[in-house]
């Protein structure tokens, strides 16, 4: 369990070597470094994978403030200083997406690649009220709204999840584990997350992306709609999607051998591997059938 001191915070990370290119990885909300647990066990040759916590988060400091885009993004800064990391792959998960589009935009020189994994879009979690097919219990605004009001329960994090994520419903590992990572963080670092999230915007981001951009989504993905991504895509010059079919909102855990063929594939030679039904080992539940025909339906 390494610890790094930065200017203001001591922070955990997890560390994978398997060659020399670094990897920056960024877990979402509610998460930390075990949401790349499974890429870094299987790290492909050539690469060092690098997945820290971020403040309030896992076991990284607790601070008092500091949970906002811009300072979670200088920290990952900092931490990629330290550690003499010049240029690196940034892998951003969920709202650890959004902090990847800041630190993206405003340090270009550093990326190698950028992907962006089910990511807060650019245009700002506040836009997905918007959306019509938002509408339901597990839209981010209820989600959020819901456990800002009781506080964090276990009962209805598993519940959240196990809709936010089907396919973890057939890995009872992760999903504890995982539920035990979002019961551990801070309430600064959950009212902080939630507050930035309602208030950041990175449109003026996207024209400082002149390196290779990957955006992954699951169509199951009942927290981040497809429409704001596609709308990414069009306003970065060189940008590649790439959509995991019967998979919700943490591809990395949901399917990991497809997502780590994938993101491999993309940093080796930035392109896209095809992904074939036959990659999903296990049958989708019940409730993610339905919930997937009815998209179709009313798509």
């Amino acid at each position: 369990m390494p610890f790094i001191q930065l200017e203001h915070l001591n922070v955990h990370y997890e560390h994978q070597s398997n060659g020399d290119i670094p990897i920056i990885l960024l877990h979402g909300n509610f998460g930390s470094w075990h949401y790349w647990q499974p890429f870094l066990q299987q790290l492909p040759n050539g690469f060092q994978g690098y997945a820290p916590d971020f403040r309030g988060c896992g076991d990284s400091e607790v601070t008092s403030s500091g949970y906002d885009i811009e300072t979670l993004s200088e920290d990952i800064l900092q931490f990629a200083d330290q550690l003499k990391l010049d240029k690196f792959h940034l892998v951003g998960h969920s709202l650890g997406g959004a902090v990847a589009q800041q630190l993206a935009g405003t340090n270009a020189d550093r990326i190698i690649t950028l992907t962006l994994v089910a990511p807060a879009p650019a245009e700002g979690m506040a836009s997905l009220k918007n959306i019509s097919n938002q509408s339901s219990f597990f839209s981010p605004e209820h989600i959020f709204h819901f456990l800002g009001t009781i506080g964090l329960k276990r009962k209805l994090l598993m519940t959240t999840f196990k809709k936010a994520m089907p396919r973890l419903n057939y890995n009872k590992f992760y999903l504890n584990l995982i539920v035990e990572d979002a019961l551990k963080m801070d309430i600064k670092a959950f009212n902080g997350f939630l507050s930035t999230l309602k208030k950041w915007n990175g449109t003026h981001l996207l024209k400082h992306f002149k390196f290779p951009v990957l955006i992954m989504h699951g169509d199951l993905d009942s927290v981040i709609p497809l429409q704001p991504l596609k709308n990414m895509q069009q306003h970065i010059d060189n940008c590649r999607f790439h959509t995991f079919h019967g998979v919700g909102h943490s591809p990395q855990l949901e399917q990991p051998k497809a997502f780590n063929k994938v993101l491999t594939a993309f940093m080796e030679g930035h392109k896209i591997e095809p992904i074939t039904e036959e990659s999903f080992k296990k049958p989708l539940s019940l409730f993610a059938q339905l919930k997937l025909k009815l998209k179709r339906i009313f798509k």
